[in-house]
């Protein structure tokens, strides 16, 4: 999992710089890395699924050229950096609810 944070933490800074082959090529690598990890959890992975696709939706144009492809790894790195975000806050949480 620590690959696909750092990928996705990659991608959205040279999607900030504004290298979008890289960045969406990161991405994409990221969610790779994501989707290897996370094969055995499959309401995870839905969940990830549906939320990269609902950010691709919403923020990113429709043109199906190169840019467009590598919107859909960016909005990857969205929902990874943002799924393990919220990983880590739930269980610190449980932690600290458990001590």
């Amino acid at each position: 999992m620590k690959y696909a944070f750092i990928l996705s933490i990659v991608s959205l800074v040279l999607y900030h710089d504004n290298v979008l082959s890289a960045a969406g090529a990161a991405g994409y690598l990221s969610a790779i890395f994501f989707l290897v990890t996370y094969r055995e959890k499959p309401a995870m992975l839905a969940i990830a699924c549906i939320a990269a696709a609902i950010i691709t939706i919403m923020y990113f144009s429709w043109d199906f050229s190169l840019a467009g492809y590598m919107h859909i790894g960016i909005a990857w790195s969205m929902t990874i950096t943002a799924f393990t975000a919220i990983l880590t806050l739930v269980s610190l949480v449980y932690k600290i609810k458990n001590r």
